[in-house]
């Protein structure tokens, strides 16, 4: 439940804009523990008596606790006496690395998603409302991030990483809800990949993943249209082809030059200089300033190709 209190709606809004990524405050911590308990009932209940809250705990519990390397998520906690309920919440809220702490709130929507979805519960789970839940819950979420200044946002399964409220809203939003239609599976992979690898500092895989987005969004386009194109062919020859095909209408060539400049050089370039073969035996550093820049022109670019291809 998200209530408009008079603090809130009297809180000095001049650093609106900048957000925060290192520090997750202790209060939204506490929210989200609540959201928790929206999406899989308090302890010691069951959701809409279909399955125990702490059987969904100990799967999240064992999910983490293997991929971080740990044999409990808190070093003092006993799960025979507390359940895996407050181990998961005690690790969530005690968890120092903010990474892992995100890691916490994106596997539980995961798994939150997987049980709306699961076929032995479908019937019971929508007949009780939970898909709403869990759509209230995301909302919910997602206002928490704003609320405190949280440069994040929970979008089509994944936390994302933002940074700047226009460019997240008016493109970046909008590109991964195009790329979540089925035919660009192997795209919206692709682009969900650069962002993890952007969120955790792997600037050089997010590159690389953002090339990938752009020329496999350009290639289900080809396909989709049978325009002839090779599985092996590069971001050149597929920008090529679109406007060869009037993709980008003809008569606006000349306007859009600073545009086809763009998409062969943009992404692809700062790839092939900064992330691709050939840096020697020190790779170069990439500023996350230039990371950002090529996840927002493959966001935009993705757009602007689905939508132009729609108005064929």
């Amino acid at each position: 439940m998200i209530l408009e209190l008079f603090s809130k709606r009297n809180k000095d809004k001049k650093n609106i804009e900048i957000y925060n990524y290192d520090v997750l405050p202790n209060a939204f911590r506490v929210q989200v523990t609540y959201i928790f308990n929206d999406l899989f009932g308090k302890r010691g209940e069951k959701l809409y008596s279909i399955i125990h809250e702490d059987d969904i705990y100990k799967i999240l519990v064992e999910l983490l606790a293997r991929d971080f390397g740990v044999f409990h998520l808190t070093q003092d906690y006993k799960h025979e006496y507390d359940g895996y309920n407050s181990e998961f919440i005690n690790g969530f809220l005690l968890e120092k690395t903010t990474n892992r702490a995100l890691d916490y709130i994106e596997l539980a929507f995961k798994i939150s998603t997987n049980i709306a979805q699961n076929d032995e519960y479908e019937s019971r789970v929508r007949f009780s409302h939970y898909d709403q839940t869990n759509e209230l819950a995301v909302k919910e979420l997602n206002h928490r991030f704003d609320e405190h200044s949280l440069g994040y946002q929970f979008v089509e399964g994944q936390i994302i990483r933002r940074d700047n409220t226009f460019t997240h809203s008016e493109i970046v939003k909008p590109s991964l809800e195009i790329l979540s239609r089925e035919r660009f599976k192997g795209a919206s992979s692709e682009f969900h990949k650069a962002h993890e690898h952007y969120r955790n500092g792997k600037y050089h895989e997010s590159l690389n993943e953002c090339l990938k987005a752009f020329e496999s969004t350009m290639r289900i386009i080809c396909e989709k249209q049978k325009w002839p194109v090779r599985n092996t062919a590069t971001a050149s020859t597929l920008i090529k082809i679109c406007f060869e095909k009037n993709l980008i209408p003809s008569f606006w060539e000349s306007k859009f030059t600073s545009l086809k400049t763009l998409l062969e050089s943009g992404v692809p370039t700062a790839r092939n200089k900064l992330s691709g073969h050939g840096a020697g035996s020190q790779e170069q550093e990439i500023p996350r300033y230039i990371v950002e820049y090529a996840l927002n022109v493959t966001a935009s670019t993705i757009l602007f190709l689905v939508q132009a291809e729609e108005s064929l």
